[in-house]
């Protein structure tokens, strides 16, 4: 007799072992899944790319129409001017279209008292050197520009790139740079200071800043205003923030109003310093410039450019008007520094004024009064001036090099021993035996550096 129950339900009731797939299987639907999570990554970071970049083209244009990146500069006073504040999500700079990604090696490298190990980018144009703490040959140091091959391809994101060197420029290597065009673009810059191997500014127009040697750099809003000089002091920078109404890289031509501002390393905020009334947005009434410089370490001065020299402490507290420079400023030059009165600072401050091939030497103690020293028959015109314990002067101009080692009293032609025909746009002396000197043409691809107290120059081109 049947017992009433169909085959088919017995053989569906019986306990069923599944079979195994092919080796391998699992392991390819898992690397197929996260292509698929990195694809949609992709596309949400390029859509997110799109609404940052919208946002940031309106500021801009707003920044064309009042000056401003979005909001109202500070106003006229200085001790009732409200602090400048970073704002990441608004006035950040258009990269070029013909920009590539920074390489891997360059990616996370910073400034080291060794080497980063990361080769510096191709065709490496330097417009700014500077110099701090102590590396293997001397002081450690970093250069910024511009790099690139022939067809105008970036060597890093946006062409502006970095390098250091912990000899000297005996050798380079790359170091990260702020992913922002050159001095061309608003948020762009041209100028590099550190203060130590971590805490940095690069400026001119823009301003970015990092406290970790290279990596990260963080654009800081000026609010429509352009940083024409900055200093640093330990752990704090002083800058001098410029209204100009130029474009391009010939911004610095028309500056007509200039504010000193003060901020910490690692800080998003930059504050007015207090200083004398009248001097809190000093307005002229063709285009000018102002210089700034630290001596001691301990004691900041600023060239007005009505030729008040302002003085004051680093520390963050007033300052007030020291005395008057025997001569102005006047324009401004491409590196941003004056034109007609270079001002540095050694045991005492050093002032050169430029007139025609004559370059006068002042010295003054404090900037109350000046005493004349020297005047020097220059090839050229005055460019830049530097000063070091004991009595070395160094005065750079766009045809030459010339130096006194007995505090200005005597001067001589230094040996520049490679072509720079355009001359120099900065030169600095970080000991009395070494110093280093950036050619005004940054297409030569190197700076020149001293052993010998200015007298004899030599080429160090920035590559690996």
């Amino acid at each position: 007799m049947s017992n009433g129950r169909d085959e088919v339900d017995s053989w569906l009731e019986r306990e069923v072992t599944p079979l195994l797939p092919p080796a391998g299987t699992l392991d390819r639907i898992r690397r197929t899944a996260r292509r698929r999570k990195a694809v949609q990554a992709v596309t949400v970071a390029a859509g997110c790319a799109v609404v940052i970049g919208a946002v940031a083209a309106i500021p801009q244009l707003t920044a064309i129409l009042d000056h401003g990146h979005g909001s109202r500069p500070p106003p006229a006073a200085a001790q009732s001017s409200p602090s400048i504040s970073i704002s990441a999500s608004i006035g950040l700079p258009e990269r070029p279209s013909k920009s590539v990604g920074p390489s891997a090696g360059q990616q996370r490298s910073r400034l080291s008292a060794t080497s980063s190990g990361s080769p510096v980018p191709a065709d490496f144009r330097p417009t700014s050197v500077t110099f701090v703490g102590t590396g293997s040959g001397g002081e450690v140091g970093a250069v910024i520009g511009q790099a690139g091959d022939a067809s105008h391809r970036c060597a890093t994101r946006d062409c502006t790139s970095l390098a250091g060197t912990s000899d000297y420029g005996l050798t380079w290597y790359g170091v990260s740079a702020p992913e922002t065009p050159g001095p061309a673009s608003p948020g762009g810059v041209s100028q590099l200071r550190f203060s130590n191997l971590s805490d940095g500014w690069a400026f001119g127009p823009g301003l970015w800043e990092t406290s970790k040697g290279g990596w990260p750099w963080t654009p800081e809003d000026t609010h429509g205003l352009q940083v024409t000089d900055l200093e640093t002091v330990g752990g704090r920078a002083f800058a001098v923030f410029a209204r100009c109404s130029g474009t391009g890289q010939d911004y610095y031509d028309t500056c007509t109003s200039f504010s000193l501002y003060t901020s910490t390393a690692d800080s998003t905020t930059w504050s007015p310093v207090s200083v004398p009334d009248g001097f809190g947005t000093m307005t002229t009434s063709a285009p000018s410039a102002a210089a700034l410089v630290i001596s001691g370490g301990s004691t900041g001065y600023l060239l007005t450019p009505s030729g008040a020299v302002l003085t004051g402490p680093v520390t963050g507290g007033a300052w007030r008007k020291a005395g008057t420079a025997p001569c102005d400023p006047g324009a401004v030059q491409a590196s941003g520094q004056p034109a007609d009165a270079q001002l540095a600072s050694g045991p005492s401050l050093v002032l050169a004024c430029d007139s025609g091939d004559t370059s006068t030497i002042y010295i003054s103690h404090a900037g109350a009064t000046w005493q004349q020293v020297a005047k020097v028959q220059v090839r050229g015109k005055a460019a830049a001036l530097t000063a070091s314990n004991p009595g070395i002067i160094v005065l750079a101009t766009t045809a030459g090099i010339y130096y006194s080692a007995d505090d200005g009293a005597t001067w001589h032609a230094a040996s520049v021993t490679a072509a720079a025909p355009s001359g120099f746009s900065y030169i600095g002396m970080t000991t009395s035996s070494f110093g280093v000197a950036v050619p005004a043409d940054s297409k030569l691809g190197e700076v020149f550096v001293t052993t010998d107290g200015g007298q004899t120059w030599t080429p160090s081109r920035i590559a690996s």
